[in-house]
């Protein structure tokens, strides 16, 4: 394990990790998009690291948010589909045994903190406080009302801790308003904080527009704003608005030169832009999984540097123990990729997959091979990008090195399941 990146005086980094919901490869300024405006983030890969190769473990919420708390496939945690607020997975969530990246920051002495959205059980037995964090302002379903703070199923959702809160706010500002409030709680300790955002995800809503979502009242999943593609460039940009503040923060306490800032999207855009990827959310094209994604921490990350390393959601949580000199016996799936910020080193070469709803996904090097009702795709990432070009009669051989590939990883993680029954 590398050593500790510390500051002069040798505190522990503090960790502020930001992911927004339902972001787009191509949904801000410093990754193409002309429409909307992103100043903050831009700021972020310009003071820092961008990445054009990160990917998210799940082309929806719940898997990737799994994996990134834990360091694993979501399928070794039984979260490979997403939570419903209706029905039998509504019972679901992320066992109090699986070890966080929360109960490991704790661990090591730091104060732990999660504002904004959940989504790894509805049950209070699930809810983040029982995860490792010691403080939780949000809410724990995909998505609530931005204004009455009401879930799709017409259940309150606005919590703190262990208890629902009646709180008034739009919920972006909430989430940036409590992340301010825990930073300044905590100035004078080392913490981590993790800053899941609702934005973009829907229903489409801006700061100014009422709530939908009543109890007693009929309502759209998608809210019945009409200019959606104007309320989703708002609620992107509030949400830049507020990493603005927060980032404004860390410096007015002197936190900057001593905080490491990870910025990423957890699926690729379903309303959003995906700029030349193929797919959406919900696929295992590359628009369903890769995403935007910046690494931002003074003197150590080289400004406005570029890695096409490929990188996925559950690779944070050894990378951040790694850079904040955490040693854990814990085993994870995800590889430390410390030494591509810190010295732009490039990576192992390693296999990546997904699986979703039967579509099969496996990535090696350059690679891609796909299995999707049935049709079989495969593709070369640095040529065709965009995936337009199957390759599947013209390399045999590597298709059938990718089939073995994803073959063997179905049985390790069917093999693991039983292991842990």
């Amino acid at each position: 394990m590398l050593p500790a990146c510390n500051a002069a005086d040798d505190t522990p980094p503090n960790i502020v990790l930001i992911m927004a919901d339902d972001l787009g490869y191509g949904d801000i300024a410093c990754y193409g998009s002309e429409y909307i405006k992103t100043p903050a983030i831009d700021l972020l890969a310009s003071e820092g690291m961008k990445f054009t190769d990160y990917h998210s473990n799940g082309p929806v919420c719940t898997p990737t948010r799994a994996a990134l708390m834990t360091g694993k496939y979501q399928q070794k945690v039984g979260l490979e589909g997403v939570i419903y607020v209706k029905g039998e997975s509504r019972k679901t969530g992320l066992d109090v045994s699986e070890l966080t990246i929360a109960n490991l920051f704790r661990e090591a002495g730091y104060s732990t903190g999660i504002m904004g959205k959940w989504h790894l059980g509805y049950k209070k037995e699930y809810n983040p406080f029982n995860h490792g964090y010691d403080e939780f302002y949000g809410y724990v379903s995909g998505n609530i009302d931005y204004h009455s703070h009401y879930d799709n199923a017409g259940i309150y959702d606005w919590w703190h801790n262990l208890d629902t809160i009646v709180e008034e706010g739009y919920s972006t500002d909430l989430i940036t308003e409590h992340s301010i409030d825990f930073i300044r709680n905590n100035r004078d300790k080392h913490f981590f904080l993790y800053i899941p955002h609702e934005a973009p995800h829907v229903p489409f809503q801006g700061r100014k527009d009422t709530g939908c979502r009543i109890p007693g009242r009929t309502f759209s999943y998608l809210g019945p704003v009409e200019d959606q593609q104007a309320a989703y460039k708002e609620m992107v940009e509030v949400m830049d608005e507020g990493i603005g503040q927060i980032m404004q923060t860390l410096r007015e306490l002197n936190l900057d030169q001593n905080t490491i800032v990870f910025f990423c999207s957890d699926n690729g855009a379903r309303f959003g832009s995906n700029g030349e990827l193929r797919g959406d959310k919900g696929s295992v094209w590359e628009g369903g999984h890769r995403v935007p994604a910046i690494a931002w921490y003074p003197d150590f990350i080289e400004a406005g540097s570029t890695t096409d390393e490929g990188v996925i959601s559950m690779d944070l949580v050894p990378t951040l123990l790694t850079m904040a000199g955490i040693e854990t016996s814990a085993s994870f799936d995800g590889i430390d990729f410390s030494s591509v910020m810190l010295r732009q080193s490039p990576l192992k070469e390693r296999p990546l997959f997904w699986r979703y709803h039967g579509q099969l996904a496996v990535r090696k090097g350059n690679w891609k091979y796909l299995s999707i009702n049935n049709e079989e795709y495969l593709f070369n990432l640095q040529a065709d990008l965009a995936e337009e070009n199957n390759q599947i009669d013209q390399n045999t051989e590597i298709t059938k090195e990718m089939k073995t590939l994803l073959t063997n990883w179905e049985n390790e993680m069917e093999a693991y399941k039983q292991k842990t029954k």
